[in-house]
This record gives C-alpha cells, structure tokens and sequence, in this order.
C-alpha cells in the first residue's frame, strides 16, 4: 500500500548467661536475668521477622500480582470531530476512554500475556505468563466510525526498548496480520492517509521480558509515561465559516444586581446570537472573563454552529464572572444551568462553577449536564463559571436556523438583607 509510509543481622546473644550459684545467691539477679533473657529473645524474633517478611504492610509495600487479563471481539471506536487521542496507561491499568456501551475497554488478542506488579511501587508492567512459549497482545481498532476520511494516524509505545535485538516485536497492522509496519522505540510512527478500515496495534514477546515498564519510561514523552497512545487526525471536508474574534476580548467581572424594589436577578447567554440579557452600565456589550484556545464554528454543511478548540491537541476555556455584591444585602441562593455541554462527559472536558467570599475558601463545583446546580446558606460576592475543553469537542451546537432564545447559560440570584 504504496499511500501509507510510516515515518520513523540478629542480635547476639553472648555475655547474656548468668551462673546457677549467682543465681541462688541473688535473686534479685536472677529476676533481671530472666527479663533480659526474655528482652533478647523478644528483639530477635522481631529482626528475624522483618528481615523474612519486611515489617509492617504499606501502600509502597505490597506482594506481587499477576493480573490475567481478558478480551473483547469489538473494536475500539476512534470516533470525534477532528482529532481523537487514545491512551493505554499500564501503571494505572487504564485506557483513557470506555466502550460506546459505557463497558471497560479490553485487549483483542492476548496470548500467554499478563499485567504483573511487583513491590516497588508503580514498578507494573506486561511480561510472558509461560517463560518458554511466544507471548503476543493486540489490540483492534476501528478507523471507519466517524464516517470520515482519516488523514493521519500517530502511534507511540513507550516501554518496549526491551522488543529490541530480537526480544520482540511492537506493529501496527492494517486490516490483515500481514500489512504491518514496526514501531520504532520511543518514537512516533506515522501513517499517512492509512486506506484501512482496522488497526491492529499489538506486541510479540519472544524472549522473556518486560513491556510498558515504568523505568523505561521516555524522558521526552510529556503525553505518555508507560503504556502506548494512538491519535487519529480526520480530514476536514465541511464548508465551515470559523472566528476566533467574536467575543471582543476579556473583561472584568459584570456587576449583577436587581431592578429597584425586586430581590433577584437572571443572567442569560444566548451563543447562536452571541448576545446576554444585560449590558454594562455605560450600555456596551458584556466581556467574557476568560476566553483562550476556542473558536465558533458555522459549519454550513451540516448547518449547525458550536464551540470548539482552536487547535486540536491542546485545550481551551471560556469562562464569565459575575460580581453579586450589593451593600445592604446579601446572596440567599444562586441557580446555574448550562445547556449544550453533553460532550464534556467521558473525560471530554468540565464545567464548574466557583463561589468567592473575601474570608472563606473558594467553593466550587461541576454542573450538570441535564439539571442545575445551586448554591444555597453560603456567603458569595463573586462567581466565576468555566468551561474547559479537554478533548476537541464541541460544547453549545446549534442549528444555524435556530430562531428560538436558548439559555446556554443561566445564572439566577436570589439575595436577602444583611
């Protein structure tokens, strides 16, 4: 396939022993002999036993496991909007993502092949369960779940140095068994443009060794400690219409406060029309509080407008901060609603809100993708609200012919007298 081209000691006891006629003579001496005797005996059955079984049970101190571990028949979707990150984690013996059914997700092939942990701590890794048979584990993924056309694939396994001088094999393969490329030691291997529907991704124990090994880890590899990460690159074919610019820069906290002779105000933002329920005083636009790494997009394909991360592989915020203090009164209780945030679920990125009082330590929470969030009996002259995309997600999608007011975010705040 001419298209795809990876690019590469006890105690003594001497001086202890007191004669029968000291003894008799002195029982006071034989009294403090028997004691001491005893002592000595109580300290060397104690040295012995640390040096057998290492004392007391630890966190640090534990036996070794030998994990077997199980497989699934299905494939590992790589499915999202422009750029997809997978991550296999062996310290944790995590992935950084579950199935589309919410299970765990599991090895394709293993074969003679077991996650073993000895006592050091965080010293885990895969190694032969039969020291005299091959060991091989693979893992299946599917390109093809999106719909899309995948543009690149980059395929990092860290920990596999001892693969080397014929210990073994790490591979990415394409659809068969017999379309595979190497991957290279603490390196990225590359394809571009791959024309496969499958990757399997997996390693061949030959000799007897130790795979994902912590101590091997790689220096220069920030994204990964042990373990291996595959990230997906999706060719962009839409008709998109993209601004980075249409919040008019940051500003200070917006200063919320009722009408004359009411008690509570409501804080709206409406994202399709990017316009709020309130201006400042002098009757210019809002200013978000924090804006970094985020465009909208107006993609005219699919007729749809959202949020999203400007560059791909790294994250990006949006946040807004209300100033709640009013002299004569106090916050009673505070709602917060947000609406258009379903993909920040599965580790796609958070949402929480922050509560100041000058004298009391910060108060913060999630918020809920369906539902609300309220605070209530806690003194707050400030709220903060953040958005953080942790994967390329989008967050407020909505149809372009969306005339209705949609409340993406809501803030209502009750207050009493002081």
């Amino acid at each position: 396939m001419s298209s795809q081209n990876p690019v590469y000691s006890p105690l003594p006891l001497s001086g202890t022993n007191i004669s029968q006629a000291e003894a008799r003579s002195h029982p006071s001496k034989k009294i403090v002999a028997l004691v001491l005797v005893g002592t000595l005996f109580f300290l060397f059955s104690f040295f012995l036993a640390v040096a057998l079984f290492g004392g007391s049970s630890t966190d640090s101190d534990l036996e070794p496991d030998h994990q077997t571990l199980t497989t699934q028949n299905e494939p590992i979707q790589l499915g999202n909007h422009r750029y997809f990150a997978f991550k296999y984690e062996i310290v944790r013996g995590k992935y950084s993502h579950t199935n589309k059914d919410g299970s765990a997700v599991k090895p394709f092939i293993v074969k003679n092949v077991e996650r073993h942990s000895d006592e050091e701590p965080y010293d885990v890794y895969l190694q032969k369960k039969k020291r005299n048979e091959e060991g091989m584990i693979y893992w299946k993924f599917n390109l093809t779940s999106t719909g899309k056309v995948l543009e690149t694939l980059v395929i990092r396994m860290v920990g596999i140095n001892q693969t080397l001088n014929g210990g073994g094999k790490a591979e990415a393969c394409l659809d068969t068994f017999e379309n595979c490329m190497e991957i290279p030691v603490n390196q990225d291997l590359i394809i571009d443009k791959p024309q496969a529907d499958t990757l399997f991704l997996g390693i061949k124990m030959y000799k007897n060794m130790k795979v994902f090994g912590h101590a091997e880890k790689c220096m220069e590899c920030r994204e990964l400690e042990s373990g291996f990460l595959v990230k997906a690159y999706w060719a962009q074919t839409h008709l998109l219409n993209i601004s980075t610019t249409y919040h008019q820069g940051s500003g200070p906290a917006f200063a919320l406060t009722p009408k004359t002779g009411e008690n509570s105000a409501k804080f709206k933002y409406n994202f399709i029309n990017n316009s709020y329920s309130h201006t400042q005083p002098d009757g210019s636009p809002i200013r978000l509080f924090n804006f970094n790494g985020m465009e909208r997009v107006e993609d005219y394909t699919e007729s749809d407008v959202f949020l999203r991360r400007e560059i791909p592989e790294k994250k990006g915020n949006i946040g807004w901060a209300l100033d709640l203090k009013i002299d004569g009164k106090s916050v009673e209780k505070v709602v917060i609603r947000m609406i258009g945030i379903e993909e920040i679920a599965n580790g796609g990125g958070t949402a929480r809100a922050c509560g100041h009082y000058p004298t009391i330590y910060p108060k913060c929470a999630d918020i809920p993708i369906n539902g609300t969030f309220t605070f209530t009996n806690y003194p707050l002259d400030r709220l903060f609200l953040d958005i953080e995309l942790d994967e390329d997600i989008q967050i407020f999608k909505t149809k372009l012919d969306d005339e209705s007011s949609v409340e993406n975010v809501s803030v209502e705040v009750y207050w009493k007298p002081s």
